[in-house]
């Protein structure tokens, strides 16, 4: 009897890891529960359930069975990743922090885990406690789309205009059409006084979204500045720092 039991278990156990594994998680949810109807601490359909009801919006519900799970193996694979993700949703920013630090003592390399570590701290404008996880996510290349604007914001709100500078040319390398990126390294060439190479880059930004407002300014501006530098050769007057930076995105 206890081997029938068990070998049932297995048999739905496999059933709901293949739904699982697809992505079909409303059919996987019903298979796990069963299996959990049978053996209350089993980790598979624990973390099969947990996550399923986290996909169907039962947050509350969910984190339920991912306490489970935690009193049952506390060094559950990515099982401090989905409390963090869990309680961001739920609004409880510390205590997803919490957990998000949990997870890369265990794994210093989550990119998952850097990624809304940072976010969640970028979120509450607290933009040196951002960079550093910003920082090692961009180094493992993961998710570079979706940090390299918030990165360069942090290094800007940080007073790290040189990294934020190398920061765009990096990212030029591989995106060389990309017009964010064209613009801000403009301005901060603009910034240093490189009026030509600024307009090299304003230039290129408008040829690819000539209906891009900031960067028509931003050539205008250049090119008065270039007409001032000129004029400046036989003037002693300068331009005050506030009138040579350009708007950035």
């Amino acid at each position: 009897m206890v081997f029938d039991t068990l070998a049932f278990m297995k048999k739905l156990l496999t059933q709901a890891r293949k739904l699982y594994e697809a992505d079909k998680y409303p059919e996987a949810l019903p298979i796990a529960r069963r299996v959990l109807a049978i053996d209350q601490k089993n980790k598979e359909a624990l973390f099969y359930t947990a996550h399923c009801l986290y996909r169907a919006g039962q947050l509350r519900r969910s984190l339920q069975y991912w306490k489970q799970l935690e009193k049952i193996a506390p060094d559950e694979g990515n099982l401090n990743l989905n409390l963090g993700a869990c309680y961001d949703d739920l609004g409880m920013p510390k205590l997803a922090i919490k957990h998000f630090k949990r997870e890369l003592a265990l794994n210093p390399v989550s990119g998952k885990a850097l990624y809304n570590l940072a976010n969640l701290y970028h979120r509450a404008h607290k933009y040196k406690l951002a960079l550093p996880y910003f920082q090692r996510c961009h180094a493992l290349k993961h998710s570079v789309d979706a940090i390299v604007c918030k990165l360069a914001w942090c290094y800007f709100k940080t007073g790290r205009p040189d990294d934020e500078q190398a920061l765009y040319e990096e990212y030029l390398q591989s995106n060389p059409n990309d017009t964010w990126a064209l613009n801000n390294l403009g301005s901060h060439l603009m910034d240093q006084g490189e009026y030509h190479r600024a307009l090299l880059r304003f230039r290129k930004a408008a040829r690819l979204d000539p209906a891009d407002k900031m960067v028509a300014r931003n050539i205008r501006k250049t090119e008065r500045l270039i007409k001032q530098a000129k004029m400046s050769s036989t003037d002693t007057g300068v331009s005050s720092k506030s009138d040579c930076r350009a708007e950035i995105g």
